[in-house]
């Protein structure tokens, strides 16, 4: 009934009134810890982190090594692009998203040849029809690089 008596705010009356404590718990507690000496700022700090390489942010992105795999996706051998071969002009299809600078880094990584000049040329999808059904071909990007004189690539050799 004890239940009964809280809801409806009755009170017992042989309970003797009680005392009030000094202090509850919690307040004497926080007084210890205050009364504890701080630890030293030193002692607080982080330690230093030794800086490693520079990664710029932004639109200059972090150089990576062997990235050539993500950069060329395959050589583009056409008898055009065999005849440029004369010129020391070799043609790739490349990424997307590859810049001309990852595409230079890749090829003279890769092939260990110094590149002059990369051009870049997007080709857009083409739009295919089969009975009622349209679709696209998927577009690429083909990049034309010019080596220095003396430089090959044994690309269209084996063709």
């Amino acid at each position: 009934m004890a239940i009964f008596d809280r809801i409806l705010g009755k009170k017992d009356t042989n309970e003797e009134p009680t005392r009030k404590e000094k202090k509850p718990k919690a307040v004497e507690i926080a007084k210890k810890e205050k009364k504890q000496p701080k630890p030293k700022k030193e002692a607080l700090k982080k330690p230093e982190r030794i800086p490693s390489k520079k990664i710029k942010t932004g639109k200059v992105l972090k150089k990576e090594e062997n990235i050539a795999h993500r950069i060329f996706v395959e050589p583009f051998v056409t008898e055009k692009s065999t005849s440029l071969g004369q010129f020391n002009k070799y043609v790739f299809k490349v990424s997307q998203k590859a810049d001309k600078r990852q595409i230079k880094e890749a090829i003279q990584d890769y092939y260990g040849v110094r590149v002059i000049s990369v051009h870049t040329i997007k080709i857009h999808p083409k739009k295919r029809i089969h009975g009622r059904t349209v679709g696209y071909k998927k577009g690429y990007r083909k990049a034309i690089v010019t080596l220095q004189q003396g430089d090959t690539i044994g690309i269209n050799e084996s063709v």
